[in-house]
């Protein structure tokens, strides 16, 4: 029997159904080398991740940096403490100095990204705990203070994936990971209730609607369309893909197609102001006519949906009662 060769190197036999390549075989190898967080949900990734994670927790090069320099965390614990004390500009003026000094160190960083989080200036402080991230991938505390501040400027679906990477790389008996499987649940009790799928099926139709939205915003519309109607066979009472439905067809010039699409959308939440909006605007249209894209309003999943349908992100803010973890 002739062996299946891998279709990115054509060398060796292929062994792997790989996602992200629409379900094309690959090999070993191949696999690991163009495996990123992209790969969420894939069983590869998530062993490959879990080894990584162990590895890192159990030999000496991991364990040393995981306590970085005793000194530099003894001075980074201290200026915090200042901060805690109320004592902001001394504790800022401190971690400046460290981080000038030592900006390749994951807990200065880290501790950066706390005090511009205290200030309430979250888009900073993430910068900063992706630093960390970055330098050391399995910083479990900086995973999850991420987690807060994107839950904080309402990117909810970032949120629930950094859940769920802290439950992935993180100890089993770490209080992180037992605070993140608790949000983890109550947000899937609250998706299962709205959405009628489970927390995986959720994100893999918000990672579909990315790919439709990008290809709106490239007006490539046929194709979008496609991918709008996949999002809303992925996740049941889907509004803003049903709205930006109704977006595609009026660039089609199908006034009653986008009319009912919208209507759908209306349907599922009366209060979608975007689509009030859009409605308005095709109705003006005769049909076959198109409507120019600056008259009509998109609407991009990741945060716009938390700020626009606000009771899933009250929800997790108010009911989980989340409390920080020092």
């Amino acid at each position: 029997m002739k062996k299946t060769r891998c279709v990115l190197c054509n060398a060796t036999k292929a062994k792997r159904s790989c996602k992200e390549r629409h379900d094309a075989l690959i090999c070993p190898k191949c696999c690991a080398s163009i495996r990123t967080q992209m790969c969420e949900g894939c069983n590869y990734y998530e062993y490959a991740e879990r080894y990584h994670a162990a590895r890192c927790h159990t030999t000496e090069e991991g364990s040393i940096l995981m306590k970085s320099d005793k000194r530099i965390g003894l001075e980074v614990d201290n200026a915090l403490l200042l901060q805690e004390k109320g004592d902001i500009d001394a504790a800022k003026t401190k971690m400046d100095e460290l981080l000038r000094v030592h900006p390749g160190n994951h807990v200065v960083q880290y501790g950066m990204g706390i005090v511009y989080a205290f200030e309430g200036k979250h888009e900073e402080a993430m910068r900063h705990f992706d630093k960390a991230i970055e330098i050391f991938p399995y910083f479990v505390q900086a995973h999850y203070n991420k987690a807060i501040a994107l839950l904080k400027i309402s990117d909810v679906v970032n949120y629930l994936r950094t859940l769920k990477r802290i439950v992935l790389i993180g100890e089993e008996d770490s209080e992180f990971v037992k605070a993140a499987r608790h949000m983890l649940l109550e947000s899937e009790e609250y998706i299962m209730k709205h959405h009628g799928v489970g927390l995986n099926k959720y994100l893999e139709g918000e990672r579909k609607f990315q790919e439709a939205f990008s290809l709106l915003e490239n007006a490539q519309w046929e194709d979008a369309l496609y991918c709008f109607k996949e999002c809303t066979e992925m996740v049941a009472g889907h509004a803003q893909s049903w709205g930006n439905i109704g977006l595609c067809y009026a660039h089609l010039g199908k006034k009653e197609l986008a009319l009912s699409a919208i209507d759908k959308a209306l349907e599922i939440d009366p209060l979608y102001e975007v689509a009030h909006v859009n409605r308005k605007a095709i109705e003006s249209l005769a049909e076959g006519e198109t409507l120019k894209p600056e008259k009509l309003k998109t609407l991009n999943y990741s945060k716009d949906v938390a700020a626009q349908n606000k009771s899933l992100l009250q929800t997790l803010m108010e009911e989980e009662r989340i409390k920080k973890t020092s």
